[in-house]
């Protein structure tokens, strides 16, 4: 059994965290905030390219992975919804920033090229407050999930963090 996650998984990890860190840091509207706006933007269109970066991965290093053993039945639920729950906000939360984003605007450019926009017709304020609602919602649990690796290494005392850092034995 492996103790560590292989090395691109950890790569695909930890830029999500940076990405979703920059796409928080850099909210707003992008139509009015240029250099925020499209630093925003690009965080978020390579959260939901990296997103499915991810799950290639995954299927790819699946024999690979570490299997940290559950403390308890309740343990192992959690974990399955917050992870699920993770990955559907990878996807989710840049979908409405892309809808949102068609809604202020007809035509926008991310670091001169042209964004493929959608043509719309629904309230772009409620899906706009729905992107930063769901925005601030993941930070939330990934602090949550930072919380509780945090947790496993000082309280429980076993690898959980360990599996997901790059450190040479």
């Amino acid at each position: 059994m492996k103790s560590k996650y292989p090395f691109p998984v950890m790569i695909m990890h930890w830029l999500t965290f940076v990405l979703v860190v920059l796409a928080y840091f850099t909210g707003g509207d992008p139509t009015v905030h240029f250099l925020s706006g499209e630093l925003h933007i690009f965080a978020g269109v390579s959260i939901f390219l990296i997103l499915f970066l991810r799950i290639i991965m995954i299927l790819i290093y699946r024999v690979e992975l570490p299997v940290n053993k559950p403390i308890s039945v309740y343990q192992k639920k959690i974990f399955m919804l917050v992870k699920y729950a993770l990955y559907s906000l990878l996807f989710l939360v840049p979908v409405l920033g892309w809808f949102t984003l068609s809604g202020l605007t007809e035509s926008y450019q991310l670091f001169g090229i042209n964004l493929p926009l959608i043509s719309n017709s629904w309230d772009v304020e409620i899906i706009g407050e729905t992107h930063e609602f769901l925005g601030n919602f993941f930070m939330v649990l990934i602090g949550l999930h930072a919380l509780a690796a945090l947790i496993h290494h000082y309280v429980f005392k076993d690898s959980v963090l360990k599996s997901m850092l790059y450190f040479k034995k």
